[in-house]
């Protein structure tokens, strides 16, 4: 059914695996859910903003709040694109595409976690691959940055989407 009021209800980027596509509230929930059932070791905190540290069901109200928001504060000039990503039609994690001043930057930023059950398999990969073909083939977009840090074997994965470090950086 195409959402003629909010029509990004009706952008879904599918690949053999995965379906990332904007939440509804009942998605909303069910990732509040898997977050809350850990997307990380708890010793190590993968995260600038601690987030998962706080405890349920504080963790999830929070949540729901923060997709809540983004999804209101939409607009041409400042985007989040929050992309629930389903593996077999379960909500397996969340992928995020966003930009500022997109029309004239051309830049967009990435960020994601994905539960624990969900891990080890590869889908972090494809779900970042999706995200950044739907950000350069599909928005014409010019650069990519990323949230990322703290990855283990961070060498080993840029070449896979061929990223480089920007200047000064490094992933230790």
């Amino acid at each position: 059914m195409a959402h003629s009021i909010w029509p990004l209800f009706d952008l879904v980027v599918r690949t053999p695996r995965l379906e990332l596509r904007p939440p509804t509230d009942h998605d909303c929930v069910a990732l509040a859910q898997l977050a809350a059932e850990g997307v990380h070791d708890p010793q190590v905190m993968p995260f600038d903003v601690p987030w998962t540290d706080v405890p349920p069901p504080e963790l999830e109200r929070r949540a729901l709040r923060w997709w809540w928001r983004k999804r209101a504060e939409w607009s041409p000039d400042e985007w989040a694109f929050t992309g629930a990503v389903f593996v077999g039609g379960e909500a397996g994690g969340v992928q995020d595409l966003t930009a500022h001043h997109f029309a004239i930057l051309r830049t967009v930023g990435t960020g994601s976690w994905l539960g624990r059950r969900h891990q080890g398999r590869g889908i972090g990969r494809e779900m970042r691959a999706a995200i950044l073909h739907l950000a350069f083939e599909g928005l014409g977009a010019r650069q990519a940055t990323s949230a990322a840090f703290l990855v283990e074997n961070l060498e080993r994965c840029l070449p896979m989407f061929g990223v480089v470090p920007a200047q000064g950086q490094s992933s230790s």
